[in-house]
């Protein structure tokens, strides 16, 4: 009896709480309803949105491989084919030679926060090979600052990129040294990067073989 009573107390509670709030309780289960459908009129828009850029994306490299420019007014978006559209452009500036254009767009993907950390290691590690390059076709000191950031984001938490991070920093160094006329035999920081790298254990065979390479002719040219 004590427990029907009970029981028959709680409902009533419940009840009375129910007349009494259901004014709030309504409002709350109107804007649970307003937010929900809210959320998937947003979801809905942005697959079409993404949709509609993809579909747009491969029209312009399939219409004409030496005209990007169309490429442009995909790249603020923020979805993976602004993603694609910029290394795209940045292909095709590599292949022209306007590694200015380059640079720009590569920092752009690199500082972006969307970027998981593995594409942005692989971004950074291209970025660097290229502006390393650049440096020495346009015998510039321009792209030093730019390469230095770019060896930053390179994490050495993935398998491979340890041996690609210490190559770049070890070409990094030699650059610096070439451009700015340097004697390589007398700068510490070459030389001990380059002891790093041959007795470390973590770096790749052919990657030391590379770098021995490199510091032969540096030495002896």
């Amino acid at each position: 009896m004590n427990e029907k009573n009970k029981n028959y107390s709680l409902y009533k509670k419940i009840q009375n709480f129910i007349f009494t709030n259901y004014i709030q309780l309504i409002i709350s289960l109107i804007v649970l309803l307003i937010l929900f459908v809210g959320f998937q009129l947003y979801n809905y828009f942005k697959i079409q949105d993404i949709k509609k850029t993809s579909v747009t994306f491969f029209d312009i490299i399939q219409d004409n491989q030496e005209n990007l420019s169309n490429l442009e007014n995909l790249i603020s978006d923020e979805n993976i084919f602004s993603v694609l559209s910029k290394l795209k452009l940045i292909q095709k500036n590599n292949k022209n030679k306007n590694y200015n254009l380059s640079n720009e767009l590569y920092k752009e993907l690199v500082n972006s926060s969307n970027l998981d950390s593995l594409y942005k290691s692989s971004i950074a590690a291209n970025a660097a090979y290229t502006m390393i390059n650049a440096t020495y076709e346009e015998n510039t000191n321009n792209y030093l600052n730019d390469i230095s950031m770019y060896l930053n984001n390179i994490s050495e938490e993935f398998e491979g990129y340890f041996s690609i991070k210490k190559e770049l920093e070890y070409l990094f160094i030699v650059s610096e040294i070439d451009i700015n006329k340097s004697e390589y035999k007398n700068n510490s920081k070459a030389l001990d990067k380059y002891n790093e790298i041959f007795n470390s254990n973590s770096v790749s065979a052919s990657i030391k073989e590379r770098v021995k390479k490199i510091h032969e002719f540096q030495l002896y040219k």
